[in-house]
């Protein structure tokens, strides 16, 4: 997975998403957040940026860090959040190249993730670029933790002909497109 471009793309979107919103859009719920609303999300995105480069915080995050996160920026403008990610991310991106312990992956998961979190809760079309690449990602940590007594899983990405397999044998089937089955 190229962590550093991915990330950097997702991040570039997000900010040119945030400079147009207006303050309705941002104080808009993103159901598949904690009750985060936009610029919530965007204050912990911020703010795992800013915990990972400082070494305060090793993905994955706990509820409480997040909460800290949004907690930390409240009553910050947008555009005072996205400068304050902006800042951290050449420090955050050189982890991302560097680091070779998958951990350091989940910053690129967490961002891509929200990215589609704040499109659905904005009506916004779904960005579904690297799906394929983040499913990858996902199904082999899944695979290599399989439980030997599991059922054997084929995982089929319909848009993109690639399977994976959980477990031996072919009990269960689940198929959909990358995104649809990365998002489930």
């Amino acid at each position: 997975m190229d962590s550093v471009r991915i990330y950097n793309e997702v991040q570039e979107r997000l900010i040119a998403l945030a400079g147009g919103l207006d303050a309705a859009a941002l104080d808009t719920t993103v159901p598949a957040c904690p009750d985060w609303t936009v610029r919530q999300t965007y204050a912990h995105l911020a703010g795992l940026c800013v915990d990972v480069v400082a070494g305060t915080v090793t993905p994955p995050a706990s509820d409480e860090v997040t909460a800290r996160q949004v907690t930390e920026r409240a009553g910050h403008g947008i555009g005072a959040v996205c400068e304050e990610w902006r800042a951290g991310t050449p420090a955050l991106l050189d982890l991302l190249g560097t680091r070779t312990r998958l951990r350091y992956r989940l910053p690129v998961v967490d961002v891509w993730t929200h990215e589609n979190d704040i499109h659905g809760a904005l009506g916004l079309d779904p960005v579904t670029e690297h799906a394929d690449t983040l499913l990858d990602f996902a199904l082999t940590g899944v695979g290599r933790a399989w439980p030997e007594q599991a059922p054997g899983l084929t995982v089929t990405a319909t848009d993109t002909d690639r399977s994976w397999t959980l477990g031996t044998g072919a009990d269960l089937h689940w198929r959909g497109t990358a995104f649809e089955l990365y998002r489930a």
